[in-house]
């Protein structure tokens, strides 16, 4: 590879630095041959295939269909031949170019080099076995000699590979497998030509294949593994689909004319959809803790309680959960999930901030199943983070916006990055459009098409100042009201949220919230310490507190106290013998077993926490005091994760490779001085020599330091046609060395 490389323009190689950002991640590149090794690693080769388009990966998976056995390398001519093109067609060409612009094949004179790992991509390229020589060299000599009598040949005397060779050809002959097939008894020939639709391999049960399919078995066109698992050869395969057969193509999208998306509105709704997340990110955790179920994660039961008491829905409660873990504010005990030591600094912070950091969580972490972590077990899926990426990166793509149902986006995404659909166990409709309102929720995509927050998340710029753009600073000021609400327009402050939910009910959410002030929120400000006075001022510089609700809280303040509970196991007192009356009369508080010990003093059957939670539900305004007259304040306590998770910090994300560092990279990767990139012709025979008979050889080799050394080794393995696995005499240890740093090979 590091020949075409050096043979590139330095805008050539630049745009493969951009498109494979991986490869000029750290450690720095030191030359191209640096560059061919970090391209042609598995993980980052089949990452990046999973991201290509429809034509790409099947112009992929059909040259690694072509390949001869041991070959890299297919003539472009017939592999556009395969795929129903000239080897000029433009729509081919284009195709081809996405596999070279990524260095995942490259041309040669008239042939297509694919990339080592892409040689074996596929385990069943195009619905295809492997070559019959293949699969009879694991077969015995005997098997095989019977197989090619049976379709014609006369093989005795002939030893084990002149025996697969003679089958091979034989088979290798679409008119002799068809013949063959029409004589077949009816079953057998059905069977076979479903298999040649379906998949080469055929299962059998009980450790045997169907006594039917012994026909097929013992004239080649089902190779049997000896057990309960047969495969037909390649060549069987592609006789029965027939000569007027070619690989499937798409070149183009087959998606309707899309509408114009209007980036103004697409704005505006994004903002919308972002503001109220930070407000239903409030009320869920508001509601913890969260009880976990034994097998971890939040259960269904739990997820429609905190729906119910939220007033969001079980898809949002879900989502919020997630993605509060995800960014560190949420934490798992062994039994329950509830705010992290975190959260309440993360709370404080700008809207921009903890959305950017919401954003950032769900883009950036994997999801996995863990009892620690806390989040619903149906978000558990293995590689979605992937399609997560791949989504946005193709709604990026599209130049116009999808319906809002997400209707066409699996048609869009089989077409832009189908290998992304690959979800084993999952069907990949529920979890696309489940990932869909994802978007939709965080405020990446909406009206159909990205939007600006969707647009940094892809280009890596600064989420922050993306979120900005779309949530406003938090509100100081409400707006009081003689109907005893209090509106805020737009996202309250920590601040201005904790006074209002300390004395009146929230009553809705989103672009605007809404509290009412009642006679028991009142009264449950007094109970945690609050004064009537004080109350009315905290009010006041947030708002122009209307008489009603200064009335109310003096009103309520008037009647708070008057009756008090003390802990003697326990007694009821007060100074108004009429009210204490009449508390002994009501019938709603016959569970207390009240009696009166004097005008002012009553005794209750029930402890103090009991008796003062039935008064209250009664409209009574008691207080509670401890053994010795204190009055006791009733301050809910915070409760935090014993084990705090550690909050995801917003980086300032900025792209893996820019153009303008990716030219610079590419003027000095081409000017650096690099070793050959092939060892000499002769090497590849002196290897599979040294390894097939065990021989020593020596070989002189510079290490990617640019250190040169002579070595004597004894070869055992060439992986992927890069690396040799070899026994070093030297450091007395098996090493790895990579092929294209053996500067000469020779017999000691």
């Amino acid at each position: 590879m590091s020949r075409w490389l050096r043979g590139l323009a330095p805008a050539e190689l630049a745009g493969i630095l951009v498109r494979r950002p991986e490869s000029a991640a750290a450690p720095t590149l030191r030359d191209l041959s640096d560059l061919a090794g970090r391209l042609s690693q598995h993980h980052h080769v089949h990452a990046t295939l999973r991201g290509l388009c429809a034509p790409a990966v099947q112009l992929a998976e059909a040259a690694q269909a072509m390949l001869a056995p041991g070959a890299g390398s297919v003539a472009r001519d017939d592999l556009a031949n395969l795929l129903g093109c000239a080897g000029d067609d433009p729509e081919f060409t284009a195709a081809l170019e996405v596999l070279y612009q990524r260095a995942l094949a490259w041309p040669v004179g008239d042939q297509v080099v694919l990339v080592g790992p892409l040689r074996s991509g596929f385990e069943f390229p195009l619905g295809l076995g492997r070559p019959a020589a293949t699969l009879f060299e694991g077969r015995p000599v005997d098997e095989v000699r019977r197989v090619g009598e049976r379709i014609g040949l006369r093989l005795a005397g002939r030893n084990k590979q002149a025996a697969i060779d003679a089958v091979a050809e034989r088979l290798g002959d679409a008119e002799v497998v068809r013949e063959l097939v029409d004589t077949a008894p009816d079953e057998v020939a059905a069977f076979l030509r479903e298999v040649t639709a379906s998949g080469p391999q055929v299962e059998g049960e009980f450790g045997y294949l169907p006594d039917g399919l012994r026909w097929a078995v013992e004239r080649g066109l089902l190779v049997s593994d000896g057990w309960e698992r047969a495969e037909m050869p390649r060549e069987v395969s592609l006789a029965l689909r027939g000569p007027g057969w070619h690989a499937p193509f798409v070149p183009r999208p087959p998606l309707p004319p899309l509408a114009v998306a209007d980036a103004a509105a697409v704005e505006r709704e994004a903002a919308a959809a972002a503001t109220a997340l930070l407000s239903t990110v409030t009320a869920v955790l508001d509601a913890a803790p969260f009880a976990l179920l034994k097998a971890g994660g939040v259960g269904a039961r739990e997820i429609k309680r905190v729906s119910k008491e939220t007033g969001a829905s079980e898809f949002e409660v879900g989502l919020v959960i997630e993605l509060a873990s995800g960014a560190g504010v949420l934490a798992g005990t062994f039994d329950e999930a509830l705010p992290s030591t975190e959260f309440d600094a993360w709370a404080a912070e700008p809207p921009a901030v903890r959305l950017a950091t919401l954003v950032e969580a769900w883009y950036e972490r994997p999801r996995e199943r863990t009892r620690s972590v806390p989040f619903r077990s149906e978000y558990g899926i293995a590689g979605t983070e992937g399609l997560r990426h791949t989504l946005l990166a193709v709604l990026g793509e599209v130049g116009g916006a999808l319906p809002a149902s997400g209707s066409l986006l699996i048609p869009l995404l089989t077409w832009h990055a189908p290998l992304a659909l690959d979800l084993p166990g999952e069907e990949p409709a529920t979890v696309v459009l489940r990932l869909w309102r994802e978007t939709v929720a965080l405020g990446l995509v909406a009206r159909g098409a990205i939007s600006p927050l969707g647009r940094a998340v892809l280009d890596g710029t600064d989420l922050v100042a993306a979120a900005q753009a779309l949530v406003t600073e938090p509100a100081e000021q409400a707006t009081f009201q003689a109907d005893l609400t209090a509106v805020v327009s737009g996202t309250p402050s920590v601040t201005l949220s904790r006074l209002l939910d300390s004395c009146a009910v929230r009553e809705a959410r989103g672009a605007a919230s809404v509290w009412r002030f009642t006679p028991a929120s009142v009264r449950a400000a007094l109970d945690g310490g609050a004064t009537p006075d004080g109350l009315v001022e905290s009010l006041r510089a947030a708002g122009t507190v209307p008489q009603a609700v200064d009335y109310l809280i003096h009103d309520v303040a008037r009647r708070h106290g008057s009756l008090r509970v003390r802990a003697v196991g326990c007694v009821l007192h007060g100074l108004d013998p009429a009210l204490l009356a009449e508390v002994v009369a009501d019938r709603r508080l016959a569970a207390l077993g009240l009696a009166a010990l004097n005008p002012t003093v009553l005794a209750s059957t029930r402890p103090p926490a009991e008796t003062l939670a039935a008064l209250r539900a009664a409209g009574y305004a008691p207080v509670a005091e401890d053994a010795t007259g204190e009055v006791l304040v009733d301050v809910p306590a915070q409760r935090r994760a014993e084990r705090p998770a550690t909050v995801r910090r917003v980086r300032r994300r900025t792209p893996s490779v820019r153009p303008a560092d990716a030219a610079a990279l590419a003027k000095r990767l081409i000017s650096a001085q690099d070793p050959p990139e092939e060892a000499p012709p002769e090497a590849g025979d002196i290897f599979d020599d040294a390894i097939a008979n065990e021989l020593p050889v020596h070989i002189e080799y510079v290490n990617k330091r640019g250190e040169r050394s002579s070595r004597l080794i004894n070869p055992t393995e060439i992986v992927d046609d890069r690396i040799l696995l070899a026994w070093c005499h030297l450091r007395n240890e098996e090493r790895a060395f990579a092929l294209n740093r053996i500067l000469s090979v020779s017999r000691p």
